[in-house]
């Protein structure tokens, strides 16, 4: 099976990116600094603390997502690398699930050390280490990874610039679409109302997999009724992004 060797070449080759370390530095330092803020609010600690380390988590994974996965493909093809694989007895299909599955080790790496960094700072603060702020990760990283199969998607056919624009683009309405659809209904005009329903159900309703402040502000109990729907939704949505992937780079010519 070819899909493991490539995973394994697109894990190393991400690890060797400077910017890549730049950014978990620099993630580590902002959770880390939350710690500060959280004084400024008596009696707020614990909120302010998990709430910027458990937002500074999916952003910093977004940014590896949009600097590193939108250049997945455009650096095969760059160093002419592409042409010598394509030659072997190697699926196309093969290829790009090889290329999504090691940036998706690369992020779960590296979002597991920031995992750690949040956690290591609750602990201590002496704050009571909730099983829900995990389980809100873990919905941040499938968020990711639906993420990247979208930047890969867009790499198939589009410049890294313009991926990462595509990209970011998609990021950000997937998290107001259902805003942007009730938006629609209010307005009462028909076109409006149509485009913004057409709009909720192409692209992605990440907000699904944005349970942050679920698990901060309600029982566990009601994180764990959401978590598996949610799970099931985001790994179903990134299978059909890949496949449309897979079906475009199929008719792709080098």
């Amino acid at each position: 099976m070819s899909i493991i060797p490539i995973a394994k070449n697109t894990f190393k080759e991400a690890i060797r990116d400077k910017i890549l370390y730049i950014i978990i530095l620099f993630s580590i330092l902002m959770i880390s600094s939350s710690i500060l803020l959280s004084h400024l609010s008596v009696g707020q600690n614990q909120k302010i603390i998990v709430d910027i380390g458990l937002a500074i988590i999916n952003l910093f994974g977004v940014l590896i997502t949009l600097f590193v996965g939108t250049t997945l493909l455009n650096k095969e093809i760059e160093k002419k690398t592409i042409y010598l694989l394509l030659t072997k007895p190697l699926r196309r299909s093969d290829f790009i699930l090889g290329k999504h599955l090691g940036l998706s080790y690369t992020l779960f790496i590296v979002m597991a050390i920031m995992t750690l960094c949040f956690y290591g700072i609750l602990m201590f603060q002496g704050m009571p280490l909730s099983f829900a702020y995990l389980q809100a990760i873990f919905l941040s990283y499938i968020e990711l990874v639906l993420l990247i199969s979208v930047a890969i998607f867009f790499s198939t056919f589009a410049s890294p610039i313009m991926s990462s624009m595509y990209t970011l683009g998609v990021y950000m309405m997937g998290h107001f679409s259902k805003d942007f659809l009730t938006m629609g209904k209010l307005s009462k005009n028909e076109t409006f109302m149509k485009f913004s329903e057409y709009v909720y159900y192409i692209l992605p309703d990440l907000e699904k997999l944005n349970l942050k402040n679920i698990a901060l502000y309600l029982p566990e109990q009601t994180m764990s009724e959401l978590f598996f729907p949610s799970t099931i939704y985001g790994l179903l949505y990134t299978t059909i992004v890949l496949v449309m992937a897979i079906f475009v780079f199929e008719f792709k010519e080098f």
